[in-house]
Parts: C-alpha cells; sequence; structure tokens
C-alpha cells in the first residue's frame, strides 16, 4: 500500500492494518482534515456568495461526526470588511482541530509525539473572538505548500506518514487475500462478500499490478482498501457501519469517475456532488472525490453490494488508456458505452492492451477493408457506429476469453481480423436492407390501394380512402429517407452507377403508387361505375404484383456470392422475368380500360380522374421493371463478372 500513501494522507482513510490505538487515532485524522475542508469552504463561500457552495455532509458522516450544526457552517459564514470571516462556532471548530490532533499523537512512540508536540507549540491557535478569524489564518492552518513554512496541515500530513509506517510493523491476518486486523465475525463476513466479488474478477487485470485490499475494524466501523491500480491519486475507501456503506473514491479523470458511478445502476447509491481537491503531496496535484452511500435493507443485500462493489474494481485499471485507445475508431460517447458493455458482461479491456490494444485493431482494420481504407479515416466512417461498436466488443470479448483459455495471442489476433472482415461484409450487404425495407413500403402502398378498390362505392369505404391518402404521403417520406441513407451508403462505398439507378427506379415506383392513394380519393368525388373499379382494381393487383416480385429479386441479390451463386441468380432470373411479363400486362389492359373509357358513357370529370389514376398504376409497373433491370445490371458487373 505504500505507492499510495499520500492520497490516503489526503483522505485521511487508511485506518486499515491498524491495531485500536492507531485505528482510533485515524479517525480523529479523518475529522481533523474535515475540519481544514470546512474551514477552506467557509472562507470560499463567503468570497463568492454568489456560487454555489460545497456540502461535506457526506464527508462528516464518514468520519463519524454526528453535529448536525456542521452542515450550516459554510453557507452561514460572512466576510467582514477587515478581511476577517465570522464563521459559526468558529472558537469550537479550531479548538477541536488542536483536539484531534492530539488524539492522532496518541498512537506514537513519545520520542514521536514529542517532537510533533514542539512543532504544534510554535504553530498556536489565538482564539477568535464572536468567531471572526482572519483569512491569513485559516490559508496559514490549512497551507498543505512546505515552501511557506509550517503549519497544522503539515503537521497533521506528516503525523500520518508515521502512523502508516508504524503499520508496517503490525503483523495482520489475511481473509481471501485481504490484509486484515482486529475484524469481528459480522465484518470477516462481510470483507469474505467484498473480495469473493473481487476474486472473481481479479483475473481479468492479467499482469497487472493492483487490486491490494486491507481491512480494519474500530468501534463498529469496518473499513475497506483497495489500491485499485498504481496511479497515486486513483484509491477506494469503503465503510461499512450497521446496513450503510459509504463509497470514498478518488480519480484524476473525471470521465472515468462518472462510469465508476455508472457501475451501480441496480443498487440504490446516492452520490454527493464530486469534489475537485489540490494536494501538494500528490505528484498529479489535482484530483477529483465522489462519496457514495447506499443502504441495505438486510444482511444479505449488505453482503450483494460489498460482492458487486469488489467485482467492478478491475474494471478500472487502465480504464482510460483504453478509453483513449477506443476513440480512435468510434466516437467518445460510444467508446465509454462499449467499457461499460464490456464490464457489465464480465469482459473488461485489460485483455485487449494485453495482446496489443489499438495495433490489434488497426490490423484488423486495414486488413478487412482493403482498399477502402484511408488515411485518418476512422472505423465508424467505413461502417455504421452501430457495427463498429459492436465489433468492438467482439474484440473485447475474443481477448478476453482467448486470453483466460491461455490460448495464443496469434490465434486470437486473427480471430479479431476474422470478425471484422464479417463486419465488413455484412456492411457490404446493408445495402440491400434499405433496398428491402424500401421495397416493402411500395408493396405495403400497393395492397392498401388494392384494398381501396374494393371498399369502393360505400360509405364507410370513404374515411379510410381518405385515410389512405394521407397514409400515402407518409409512407413516400418514409421512402425518401430510404432513398437517401441508400445514396450516402453507395457514395461512401463507391458503389456502380447500376445500383444507385436501382433504388431509384423502386423510389419512382412508390411516387406514383402515392399519387395514386390521392387519386382514388378524388375518384369518389365522382362516383366511378363499378366495370371501372373493377378495370382499376386489376391494374392495382399487377402493380402489387410487380412490388412482389421485386422483393424476391432484393431477397436474392443480396444471398448472392462469388462462391454460391447457381440457386439464387436461377431465382433472381425468374423473379425479373416475372416483373417484365407483368408489365406487358399492364401495358395491355391500361390501353383495353382508355377504349373502354371511351366506349362508356362517362362525364369528363370520371374520364379526367380515372385516365390519370390507371396512368399511376401502369407506371408504377414500369418502374418496378426497370427496377429490376438495373439491380440486374449490378449484379453482372459488380458480383457475377
Amino acid at each position: 500500500m505504500t505507492s499510495k500513501q499520500a492520497i490516503v494522507t489526503e483522505l485521511g482513510g487508511d485506518d486499515i492494518l491498524a491495531p485500536d490505538r492507531i485505528a482510533k487515532s485515524l479517525v480523529a485524522n479523518d475529522q481533523v482534515k474535515y475540519y481544514f475542508a470546512l474551514l477552506q469552504a467557509a472562507r470560499d463561500h463567503a468570497d463568492h456568495p454568489n456560487v454555489a457552495h460545497a456540502d461535506l455532509k457526506a464527508e462528516r458522516l464518514a468520519c463519524r461526526l454526528g453535529d448536525e450544526w456542521l452542515d450550516d457552517v459554510v453557507p452561514a459564514t460572512r466576510k467582514d470588511r477587515a478581511g476577517c470571516y465570522r464563521i459559526p462556532h468558529g472558537p469550537e471548530i479550531l479548538r477541536r482541530i488542536r483536539e484531534r490532533i492530539g488524539g492522532m499523537l496518541d498512537c506514537l512512540a513519545n520520542e514521536q509525539r514529542s517532537s510533533f508536540e514542539s512543532r504544534l507549540g510554535k504553530l498556536e491557535l489565538p482564539s477568535p473572538e464572536h468567531g471572526s478569524i482572519p483569512g491569513a489564518l485559516i490559508a496559514a492552518i490549512t497551507s498543505g505548500n512546505r515552501r511557506d513554512g509550517d503549519s497544522l496541515h503539515i503537521v497533521v500530513m506528516d503525523a500520518h506518514r508515521a502512523i502508516n509506517r508504524l503499520q508496517t510493523e503490525i503483523a495482520v491476518e489475511t481473509i481471501a487475500g485481504a490484509q486484515v486486523h482486529g475484524l469481528s465475525e459480522r465484518s470477516r463476513a462481510r470483507v469474505e462478500a467484498f473480495m469473493r466479488g473481487l476474486n472473481r474478477t481479479a483475473i481479468l487485470k492479467f499482469d497487472h499490478p493492483g487490486l491490494g485490499t486491507t481491512a480494519t475494524e474500530h468501534d463498529g466501523l469496518l473499513l475497506i482498501q483497495n489500491d485499485i491500480g498504481t496511479t497515486d491519486a486513483h484509491v477506494l475507501v469503503v465503510r461499512v457501519e450497521d446496513l450503510a456503506v459509504t463509497i470514498t473514491y478518488t480519480d484524476i479523470h473525471r470521465p472515468r469517475l462518472k462510469f465508476f458511478k455508472s457501475l451501480f445502476e441496480k443498487f440504490d447509491v446516492t452520490w454527493a456532488g464530486t469534489e475537485e481537491r489540490h494536494s501538494d503531496s500528490l505528484a498529479t496535484g489535482q484530483y477529483m472525490l465522489a462519496t457514495g452511500r447506499y443502504t441495505a435493507e438486510k444482511e444479505d443485500d449488505l453482503r450483494a453490494f460489498l460482492a458487486h462493489l469488489g467485482s467492478r474494481i478491475v474494471f478500472l485499471i487502465d480504464w482510460n488508456r483504453m478509453r483513449k485507445r477506443l476513440r480512435l475508431f468510434i466516437s467518445k460517447d460510444e467508446a465509454i458505452a462499449v467499457l461499460k458493455w464490456a464490464a457489465d458482461h464480465d469482459y473488461g479491456h485489460r485483455a485487449l492492451l494485453e495482446i496489443g490494444g489499438e495495433r490489434v485493431l488497426a490490423d484488423a482494420v486495414e486488413y478487412a477493408a482493403g482498399a477502402q481504407l484511408r488515411y485518418g479515416q476512422r472505423l465508424d466512417e467505413l461502417i455504421s457506429e452501430e457495427r463498429a461498436a459492436t465489433f468492438l466488443k467482439d474484440a473485447l470479448q475474443l481477448a478476453s476469453i482467448g486470453l483466460q483459455q491461455r490460448r495464443s495471442r496469434r490465434n486470437i489476433q486473427d480471430e479479431i481480423k476474422a470478425r471484422l472482415r464479417s463486419s465488413f461484409e455484412n456492411e457490404r450487404l446493408r445495402i440491400f436492407d434499405i433496398a428491402a425495407d424500401h421495397a416493402a413500403i411500395g408493396h405495403d402502398l400497393a395492397a392498401a390501394l388494392v384494398e381501396a378498390l374494393v371498399r369502393t362505392g360505400n360509405a364507410q369505404g370513404r374515411a379510410w380512402i381518405s385515410k389512405l391518402a394521407t397514409r400515402g404521403v407518409g409512407w413516400e417520406k418514409d421512402a425518401d429517407q430510404l432513398l437517401n441513407e441508400a445514396r450516402d451508403d453507395i457514395k461512401r462505398f463507391a458503389r456502380p452507377r447500376s445500383l444507385l439507378e436501382f433504388l431509384e427506379f423502386s423510389d419512382d415506383a412508390v411516387d406514383e403508387l402515392e399519387e395514386a392513394a390521392a387519386l382514388v380519393d378524388l375518384a369518389q368525388l365522382t362516383s366511378p361505375p363499378p366495370p371501372a373499379i373493377s378495370r382499376l382494381r386489376h391494374l392495382a393487383e399487377l402493380a402489387l404484383q410487380s412490388a412482389q416480385e421485386l422483393i424476391k429479386c432484393v431477397e436474392c441479390a443480396s444471398t448472392i456470392t462469388r462462391s454460391d451463386i447457381r440457386d439464387d441468380l436461377d431465382e433472381f432470373m425468374t423473379a425479373l422475368e416475372k416483373l417484365m411479363a407483368i408489365e406487358h400486362d399492364a401495358d395491355d389492359a391500361l390501353r383495353a380500360f382508355r377504349r373502354w373509357l371511351l366506349e362508356e358513357p362517362c362525364d369528363q370529370r370520371q374520364i379526367m380522374v380515372l385516365r390519370e389514376l390507371s396512368q399511376a398504376f401502369e407506371t408504377a409497373t414500369d418502374a418496378y421493371t426497370h427496377a429490376g433491370q438495373a439491380l440486374r445490371a449490378y449484379l453482372m458487373e459488380e458480383v457475377i463478372a
């Protein structure tokens, strides 16, 4: 735990590995650090009263101070004209600081204690009159900068280090890998629960150091500390009292701290606001602190929470490093989502870093993309964001399982390459998913038009047909959106012009069918005779048959590959021949309908609307045939050739 000593000193939370007297001294250290923070927060609020002030309630409760009036000190502090700060209970706070420092020294040997007491004698705390404390005194009390001379804060830090050195001389017991001292049976069971979770996922750190755990108990308070990794300012301190758990977590990376909080979604954890802290004793200088509290209803729930907490720690090791690597391939937010998925599924990210990290991913992209890859291009620009994220999840999973099974790194890397190649193949075929969705819109619209003509002539049918005209507009907009997506896809993959022509012809058919829906609604105003409706229904049925055959063409085209094309190609050609035959039938039906309009006694309004309606159906069948022919041209030049 020596690598974490500085941040532990800052937190006042290493009550761990200590016998009773040391534990008491460290509780006192906890509290004096709180009072230092209280003085600083009170001063800062008085200097900037319009800025939201720090809420130290969670820290107060964590260090076992029950005085609720302390929560009112910060908002009630005011600055006077002399530059002093009128702090409620100021004399009492200063008295407690002195008292708690004395409590810290109780566990030290006489010689050490005398040395600290001598330093304290030179740092007298004047008794403020009516709670007014000079700003210079607050700065002198709380300063951790040794260049400014000695201070109470520096004395406290040095005393804490002396206590830490004393800890190393104390023999401890081991429970499931945790170094412990003085635990009751209840606390032993709780530590065992924590370590059960930790040990379940600890393998996922692989060769990385970290996860050292220590625990002690004092006056019913169980304290657990985990060193996480190797970063000085990265520490987890857990306090358990009765059925309540208080988590104190420090980190230098705000995104990772937010990620850590997200790992407890299934538990009712209340988090205090994240605070930014400064420490001269840390190499980083700045760090952030978050405090969470969970209260269980029963002991089993408490142990389940501790097990979950222990199992999540491994996913923090090298987290920021992996996040930066993933951002080379996907967006910032998506990278965090991928890491969250890997943690939730107990795969983690350390395995992928072990086998090469971003180099392995880059090699896979180069292998799969080939000539598609341009310098600086991100993976989610080559394939969709969803497919890119899915591949990265697969890579994390393959690496984790592979290393746990002791498979060779080369084999794991090859499997990752193959998986991405498959993703590229799926993305290549995504255009046919778009085409299928577009063709389905045309089919649904044609089927609705057939039904509309069946309903023509009755009162209930009129309302249904009027709604169809509105629905048709919505369908046509959806088709246009799909066409735009297809255009983007075709441009991104530099696909042949014939594929774009196929989709544009298919969209022309939908446009004609949408126009037909509007004309059927208008036709109701002219009360067309039943024979006209019957002939129009025949044309509508031909348009529906065309839409059905185009769907078959799309399905066959999506499955045709260089290695196995015969059956699918035969089926495609059969569907295309049917399309062409239907178009000829539609031409004949249109000519026959036009003759009928001239031979029958129809008024001018009927002739105008019915002629346009029949033409829309026939034009739709033409467009579907042209779409099928364009798709055939694509297959011949791109797939079969």
